[in-house]
């Protein structure tokens, strides 16, 4: 079986019949594509001739930095999360295979991903949070953009949850979002005032006026609903502007999000709730924050902590 037909057929299945998320679809694509490329380089067209070896050779060939003979990078190394997230694609793809033409062989039944470093996440304190919803102007595309901001603080959404957000999951009296978020599971998120006020100022003043041709909330002025890398383009070109830190990013919102609550006195438990984890250990790397952030500020301040830094 030809290893680009297996990829299609698999490619359909994950599209047609298990309905995974656009993104997932799209995640999946990208690493399959990078397979498919790199045996055929190894002249291998046959999902038969694939085995364990010949897998492991090409994560190897990921984590390392590959030029061409003008000393041009033509692969920069992969992170270890990077790898990690190529093993789970090849995984269930061909446990898709295995299943689907039980002959074939599973050759990376026995290939685990490794611990990868757990780095703690990135967030916005007040301050910057304040500067950067008071830079937004009156014109159309900066009300939609502020609408936008808030909702991925105020509400903890992730990138893809603000793009496919319908007007009927808007509860603006109410003052609620529901929510879809990975694997279609639900939540129901409230907003705040400022939020709420934003995001009926954009859907008065700007979404009313263009011509729409869905129930996306957010929609460009074609009509058409904004993309996800509208969102990390749109963010990022104004952190560089006002001067913030670089690491920062659109998901570094709902990261603040759940760090500002927890910092309140939120319940941990709630948090995980708002967020959508189906899992509290996820939610527990916030905790971490406050630890890291705590211990910063007790020796910075405490005496006897001061006169042994100083030491």
């Amino acid at each position: 079986m030809k290893l680009t037909d297996a990829c299609q057929d698999y490619l359909h299945y994950i599209q047609a019949i298990d309905r995974k998320a656009e993104a997932t679809i799209a995640s999946y694509t990208n690493d399959l594509r990078q397979y498919v490329q790199y045996m055929q380089t190894c002249k291998i067209e046959e999902v038969e001739n694939i085995d364990y070896s010949h897998v492991q050779d090409f994560l190897e060939y990921l984590r390392q930095d590959h030029y061409d003979e003008k000393g041009q990078c033509i692969h920069k190394k992969k992170s270890s999360a990077s790898i990690n997230h190529m093993i789970t694609s090849l995984h269930v793809f061909h446990r898709y295979l295995s299943m689907t033409y039980p002959k074939l062989i599973n050759p990376v039944q026995n290939i685990r991903t490794k611990k990868a470093v757990q780095h703690l996440p990135v967030y916005f304190n007040m301050q910057d949070i304040e500067r950067l919803l008071d830079s937004f102007r009156d014109s159309d595309a900066e009300i939609m953009d502020k609408a936008i901001v808030e909702l991925l603080y105020g509400c903890g959404l992730r990138v893809s949850e603000c793009c496919s957000l319908m007007l009927q999951q808007v509860y603006l009296e109410q003052g609620f979002l529901r929510v879809i978020g990975k694997g279609n599971k639900e939540r129901m998120v409230p907003m705040h005032a400022r939020c709420k006020k934003a995001l009926e100022n954009y859907l008065t003043k700007v979404r009313k006026q263009r011509y729409a041709r869905s129930n996306f909330v957010f929609i460009n002025a074609k009509g058409q609903e904004i993309t996800r890398q509208y969102i990390h383009v749109m963010i990022k070109k104004r952190l560089l502007a006002l001067g913030l830190d670089e690491r920062l990013s659109a998901h570094s919102f709902r990261h603040s999000f759940a760090s500002h609550l927890l910092d309140g006195g939120a319940d941990l438990r709630v948090v995980q709730e708002l967020l959508g984890h189906s899992d509290i250990s996820t939610t527990q790397i916030y905790t971490h924050v406050q630890n890291k952030r705590l211990q910063s500020v007790y020796t910075s301040f405490h005496p006897r902590a001061k006169k042994h830094k100083e030491d």
